[in-house]
């Protein structure tokens, strides 16, 4: 397969300590290695976290977006793809594809990010310095949108999580992985365990924080679930998960 250099390949191997009982990888650990190429990927383009951090600027995930054609199982050897897709507005556009080793797609995403000041946490608006050529002009799904929920779906409470030590990541506040982790976590069991999902979107508004207690509630329309995040008034999060 031919390859255009802006493009970072990952080689990697599902291990077991990331699969279901099922053996399928599970949604949190597809995350955390979308994370994990995202930070190689800003590497490439000089502008990893180790830099960023120097500026007293981190990179804050805004709008995730992935779809799995075919579930990663244990023992896959795979190559996770990634690329900066440039800037719109405040947004950076990164993309992401997971191939076999014969060049097969089994999941493809899209995600946006913003540059937050650390000690302000606010955007920062300055210069990066990109050099134009380490951005690739290929989609692997539609830039990553606002999740509208159905107006005529029933909300209902779904529990709630509280921030425990080991959510916070490096940027003093809830990985935006454990997101997923918490919803799925609430869902009814007897259906996430004989539904695999197919398609995640996730849009994070505010940061969450260790001892906050985030509340839950979900609307449903078949084998799609829309779930909010909330702490006090407050929507930080909101999600879509399709299943199959």
């Amino acid at each position: 397969m031919s390859r255009k250099a802006p493009i970072v390949d990952w080689p990697i191997k599902i291990n077991s300590f990331e699969v279901d009982l099922n053996s399928n990888i599970k949604t949190v650990s597809l995350q955390n290695l979308l994370q994990e190429v995202a930070y190689k990927g800003s590497d490439f383009c000089k502008c990893g976290p180790d830099v960023m951090r120097s500026r007293g600027l981190f990179w804050a995930l805004n709008r995730i977006h992935f779809n799995i054609l075919r579930c990663p199982r244990w023992g896959d050897d795979l190559i996770l793809q990634t690329w900066s897709r440039g800037q719109v507005g405040p947004l950076w556009h990164r993309n992401f594809r997971m191939v076999t080793l014969d060049g097969t797609p089994v999941v493809l995403g899209t995600s946006a990010w913003t540059v937050v000041d650390y000690r302000e946490r606010a955007l920062f608006h300055g210069e990066l310095g990109f050099d134009p050529s380490f951005h690739y002009e290929e989609d692997t799904l539609p830039f990553c949108t606002k999740i509208l929920i159905p107006r005529d779906l029933e909300h209902v409470p779904a529990g709630s999580h509280t921030v425990v030590w080991s959510d916070i990541d490096t940027n003093g506040h809830a990985n935006n992985c454990a997101y997923t982790q918490w919803v799925l976590d609430a869902m009814p069991v007897d259906y996430v365990r004989e539904h695999s999902v197919k398609d995640v979107q996730v849009n994070y508004n505010h940061e969450i924080h260790f001892g906050e207690k985030v509340d839950f509630s979900f609307a449903r329309s078949e084998n799609v679930w829309y779930a909010a995040g909330r702490v006090g008034d407050k929507i930080c999060f909101s999600e879509r998960l399709e299943f199959n």
